[in-house]
């Protein structure tokens, strides 16, 4: 009931910014709403701003985030746009595609990978915590994701914050001779061999709070499609290999 009160509440938002902007701001160009928003926002760092298939409705990319603006740049929605003919939640779709940039900006150096045998270039990439109920539940279904081909790219998030105990065990795990080994055994409960040395944690942490994380695991197709929480390795697996990468 709540999930289709906030529809209603955004299709009427919608509508009376329709209303307001047809009525004062007739067919204004990208340009014109741009220059709004700067005089409104001057301190706004845009990374795009498009149309939308609403009327008078323009998309507006910045910090890793979607938002929508009105063509008076007077009016902001924070919110999902749903296309209500096949349920598509068109925001969804275009920030998987934008969070999977950023994480991409990232070399993966600084990513705990997992390689299938057969050398393959179809990934999925996970923020990961070893005290995750769901997150050990995933790695235990890795060998299924790497039977199909599958790489796993992990960065790591420690759900205490940084300075935890979480933080120090997965600073541990990366510091291992085989990080890839300590990480296996830290989530089936063993024991964790306190190490230190630099690492990448606080960049996976500072990268997370960009996308909106809010809580592990965090699951990116190398297609650009966001999963919040669990999914089936065999899932996983499917949607991976039934699509196209995103262009680099």
């Amino acid at each position: 009931m709540l999930k289709y009160f906030k529809v209603v509440q955004l299709i009427t938002t919608l509508a009376a910014f329709a209303f307001i902007s047809s009525a004062v701001y007739a067919e204004a160009t990208l340009d014109e709403v741009g220059e709004r928003l700067t005089s409104t926002l001057p301190s706004i760092s845009v990374t795009s701003l498009t149309e939308t298939p609403v009327q008078g409705l323009y998309e507006l990319i910045t910090d890793g985030q979607i938002y929508y603006l009105d063509e008076s740049a007077e009016y902001l929605i924070d919110g999902s746009l749903i296309q209500l003919k096949d349920r598509v939640n068109l925001t969804d779709s275009r920030l998987g595609g934008i969070h999977m940039s950023l994480i991409n900006e990232l070399d993966e150096k600084d990513m705990l990978i997992y390689e299938p045998e057969t050398p393959s270039t179809r990934s999925i990439t996970v923020f990961t915590d070893i005290s995750c109920g769901y997150c050990r539940r995933l790695h235990a279904e890795l060998d299924t994701l790497l039977d199909e081909g599958v790489r796993v790219r992990y960065l790591l998030f420690p759900r205490g914050g940084l300075g935890s105990q979480g933080h120090k065990d997965l600073e541990s795990v990366w510091c291992a001779d085989d990080p890839q080994t300590a990480m296996t055994n830290a989530k089936s409960g063993g024991k964790i061999e306190p190490a230190t040395c630099d690492n990448p944690i606080e960049q996976h942490v500072a990268l997370a709070e960009k996308l909106g994380l809010r809580g592990t695991p965090l699951i990116y197709t190398d297609s650009g499609e966001k999963i919040p929480g669990y999914r089936e390795a065999n899932a996983l697996a499917t949607m991976v290999n039934d699509s196209e990468p995103m262009a680099n």
